[in-house]
């Protein structure tokens, strides 16, 4: 009766453990420091634009990349988006954390019309550009979007995949 009754307890734990874990809704995402995020891609990836900078007013930021401000988390009074940009070439880190995972997906939308955009301009423009548009990095890990076009995507993905994991 006692091993019938362990069996029984070890079933019904188990079971628990299983639906505890399908309501969680997948992965458990970590958190993220948008700032060190940015500045660690921007350090450890390639860049033709030399002069990529972060821009520091981030309501600017925001509004030239079409990012709705609301869907944006803030901290301390602080947007939580890092962008950093390139005045001659389509380069570009962003990351933020958005207000939710509905808001990381429209900031993820919104991103993916820039880079269209890019493409669209730049083949007209620069041709030369296009491929790295086009294998542009992008990472939405639940409410956090990571975007990078850089000089080498390949080695910017491989390297955003180790630091976000």
């Amino acid at each position: 009766m006692k091993k019938t009754t362990r069996i029984i307890a070890a079933i019904l734990l188990a079971a628990a453990a299983i639906i505890a874990a399908g309501c969680t809704g997948g992965p458990v995402v970590r958190d993220y420091d948008v700032f060190a995020t940015a500045k660690n891609i921007f350090d450890n990836c390639s860049f033709e634009d030399e002069f990529l900078v972060e821009l520091e007013d981030r309501s600017f930021a925001l509004s030239l990349y079409d990012i709705e401000a609301a869907y944006v988390a803030e901290a301390d009074g602080v947007k939580q988006a890092s962008i950093y940009v390139s005045s001659a070439y389509p380069e570009m880190i962003v990351c933020i954390k958005a207000v939710d995972e509905a808001g990381a997906e429209k900031v993820m939308e919104a991103m993916q019309k820039l880079v269209k955009n890019y493409i669209e301009n730049y083949s007209n423009y620069n041709p030369a550009q296009i491929a790295k548009l086009q294998t542009a990095v992008e990472r939405r890990l639940g409410e956090y979007v990571i975007v990078a076009v850089t000089n080498d995507n390949e080695a910017a993905a491989k390297y955003i995949d180790s630091i976000v994991k």
